[in-house]
């Protein structure tokens, strides 16, 4: 008989396999959205990122995305008409820097007869709590607005590529869905409207951080956000 810790390293060893997502080397909408410019920095130059130990969250995140992939295969489209015409996972591009190369991403969901798109997010219970304090009850919570602020710059970022593609975007969607959930209230959206000079003036940062690299390829020179996880936990200064 197999020992019981053989067992459990074998199902480790697997959930701990590179997917797709995990191969990426070029940076994309989820990093360049990130507030934290010394971190950015760190992403354009490629620098490895010391494995963390919270790595179970984004392989649950992972199978979520898949289910929800097979799903809208299977789906009624009676019931969900807005499913009938869309494009999931397909790339779009975003731009090219001098020296770096072409930057693409892959948005989860667009609705296309709606102009709508929609990006998944997992979470945990408590963390979603705090993320509706702020964004329904304009709760003060620095934490979760720098999450906030990367996850809404993020999407942005996608709807600007598509409009660029000549794909009209008007309406993004957030969906977060709670790993330790149990019922449907454990799955929430946040609906806004597209703003195109916001994800602009996400691209001219990326830019500019870009061109400082080349004068100087030190990430120091930038300054860390002070609610940055990695800064705080995985990678403190």
């Amino acid at each position: 008989m197999i020992q019981n810790t053989r067992i459990r390293d074998i199902a480790v060893e697997l959930l701990k396999q590179e997917s797709d997502r995990d191969k990426q080397e070029n940076i994309g909408a989820s990093d360049f959205s990130d507030p934290c410019a010394y971190h950015l920095a760190k992403k354009l130059l490629r620098e490895a990122e010391q494995p963390s130990k919270y790595w179970l969250g984004a392989k649950i995140g992972t199978a979520i995305h898949s289910h929800l992939e097979d799903a809208m295969e299977k789906a009624d489209y009676v019931s969900m008409p807005e499913l009938t015409h869309r494009a999931v996972e397909q790339k779009i591009y975003l731009g090219e820097l001098e020296g770096y190369g072409v930057i693409n991403s892959k948005p989860d969901l667009v609705l296309l007869d709606d102009n709508h798109l929609v990006d998944w997010k997992t979470s945990s219970r408590e963390k979603s709590r705090k993320m509706q304090r702020v964004l329904f009850e304009n709760a003060e919570l620095p934490d979760m607005q720098y999450t906030l602020e990367k996850y809404y710059t993020q999407t942005q970022i996608y709807a600007w590529g598509k409009n660029k593609a000549g794909h009209e975007i008007d309406g993004l969607s957030i969906v977060f869905i709670n790993r330790e959930g149990t019922t449907e209230n454990d799955v929430w959206a946040w609906t806004f409207e597209y703003d195109p000079e916001h994800a602009q003036t996400a691209w001219d940062r990326l830019e500019a951080i870009w061109e400082g690299l080349q004068a100087n390829p030190d990430p120091s020179q930038f300054d860390r956000h002070d609610h940055c996880f990695k800064c705080k936990v995985t990678d403190p200064a």
